[in-house]
């Protein structure tokens, strides 16, 4: 009898115990992991961020279905910033504060990771991918965040290159007037500079799309061959469509963010001709291992159309779950980090991520996309 109590008194001690590690460490228990999310639902690149979420949730909850990551299943919380940087603060506060998430993960928009990262530095939660590439988060190496997606810097420089490659000299910018659209402008007078591109024109225009026409009119009248379209998914129809009333003929060039899915969707053959970079391998190619895994996964779903947006939500939480595997069987916040730090090449499946202690960004795999006919992209 003694024997029998002593073994349920030690159990009952290991399993006090094992909670109380738990209970250490925000938004990890013996069968949970819990991580926020912070998203436009409602906002300019809310039907962008749609298709994001629709694949992410579809991998995590193969994952979860396959017994979780290290015998935990992941949960998250997810939150509408509207794209709004104020709204951020107040979700990112409430979901470390209230909820006690365990890190961040999939963040949308520029001036909402710029509202976020110093009250994640600050309380050391994780920022485990976001949509924005801008410069300010890819130059410097930030303790907490991880970038798994080539930046926007690198998006910019390719076009401009193909700028010089085609023999194109001159250039017109439109460029969004918030976070996103002020640093990838810089970025673009940059490499335009460092190219011998001339920029006869940069014009910005409001979220709201209230001063889109007086804004394209001011780029069209300068007539370059070419237009970069720094915008987002929202307004970047919009913006191409009143350029394209002027009869001002011009090459568009527009970065991954615009998500050419919904951009065709908008503008129908207009679209057509739209060169677009893109940060994810090529979503209909199967000969790319990453890319079958995820349209197999998709159409299990029911979901026939795919999409770079589609694509890079599925590696965005495909690498979250590699680093949740990484981190351990009492994973940590710091844990997490390093976790990241120690990959050297991981291969997800035809696209590789590498990081280090003083290099947080894990590719800067980037491609060039047109739209063609029937708004399918080619390369």
């Amino acid at each position: 009898m003694r024997q029998i109590m002593g073994r349920v008194l030690a159990a009952a001690a290991l399993a006090a115990a094992s909670l109380g590690v738990f209970a250490q460490v925000p938004g990890v228990t013996a069968d949970e992991i819990l991580i926020g999310q912070d998203v436009d639902v409602s906002g300019s690149i809310a039907v962008r961020m749609k298709t994001f979420t629709q694949a992410a949730d579809a991998y995590i909850e193969r994952v979860n279905q396959s017994g979780g990551v290290n015998g935990r299943k992941i949960r998250i919380v997810r939150m509408d910033n509207g794209n709004k940087p104020d709204r951020t603060k107040e979700n990112v506060k409430a979901m470390v504060e209230q909820k006690s998430v365990f890190a961040l993960w999939g963040m949308s928009g520029t001036g909402n990771v710029a509202a976020a990262l110093p009250y994640l530095a600050d309380k050391g939660v994780p920022l485990i991918s976001s949509t924005s590439g801008a410069d300010p988060f890819y130059l410097k190496t930030h303790a907490v965040l991880i970038n798994v997606k080539a930046g926007y810097g690198d998006e910019i420089r390719r076009i401009v290159t193909h700028l010089k490659e085609t023999y194109m000299t001159k250039v017109g910018i439109v460029y969004l007037d918030n976070g996103f659209g002020r640093e990838t402008l810089k970025t673009a007078l940059e490499a335009a500079k460092q190219n011998n591109v001339e920029v006869v024109a940069s014009v910005p225009h409001k979220e709201d799309m209230s001063d889109v026409a007086q804004a394209v009119a001011q780029v069209a009248k300068a007539a370059p061959p070419a237009v970069l379209v720094l915008s987002l998914a929202g307004p970047a129809p919009r913006v191409i469509d009143e350029y394209l009333k002027t009869g001002t003929q011009a090459q568009f060039f527009a970065l991954s963010i615009v998500a050419t899915d919904s951009l065709y969707k908008s503008l129908g053959d207009k679209a057509r001709g739209v060169i677009v970079t893109q940060i994810v391998p090529f979503p209909w190619d199967r000969n790319i291992p990453v890319v079958r895994e995820y349209q197999d996964l998709l159409k299990a779903k029911g979901v026939t159309e795919f999409s770079p947006a589609g694509m890079e939500g599925f590696i965005s939480a495909k690498a979250l779950v590699t680093g949740l595997q990484a981190a351990g069987k009492k994973p940590t916040r710091e844990g997490l980090i390093q976790a990241f730090e120690g990959m050297r090449g991981h291969d997800l499946g035809g696209l590789k991520l590498a990081f280090s202690p003083t290099d947080h960004n894990g590719t800067d795999f980037v491609e060039i996309t047109m739209i063609g006919r029937g708004g399918k992209l080619v390369r």
